[in-house]
């Protein structure tokens, strides 16, 4: 009984620095610098499968993460012109977060968390 109860332990003990060095999840709201996080302030909302902003909404049919890296491949329906196909890459790093869409050229860069 007392041998499980470390063998458990040492398990627990492998895998928290494999935890540890999973990037956080970038779902939630997004703001530019300066700005807030209302509805009227141009937040961009990430969810698992889809994004959106003031004027794009994006639904995703495939997902893949490589560390902190996040790619989503669907479509963008921007105002005004239509919807398309589009790859969506998200990055987070230090100075924030920095949204690449292809082939339609967008790129949002230094996006900040909100508080939620």
């Amino acid at each position: 009984m007392i041998a499980r109860s470390y063998f458990a332990s040492f398990l627990v003990l492998l895998a928290t620095p494999a935890l540890a060095q999973q990037p956080r999840s970038i779902v939630g709201k997004w703001h530019f610098p300066g700005q807030g996080c209302g509805a009227d302030d141009g937040t961009i909302t990430i969810g698992p499968m889809s994004l959106q902003g003031e004027d794009v909404l994006c639904k995703f049919t495939s997902v893949k993460r490589d560390g902190n890296r996040v790619t989503w491949k669907g479509s963008c329906d921007s105002s005004g012109e239509g919807s398309s196909e589009e790859t969506v890459t998200a990055v987070e790093t230090a100075k924030g977060l920095t949204i690449r869409y292809h082939p339609g050229g967008n790129v949002l860069e230094g996006l900040q968390r909100c508080l939620r």
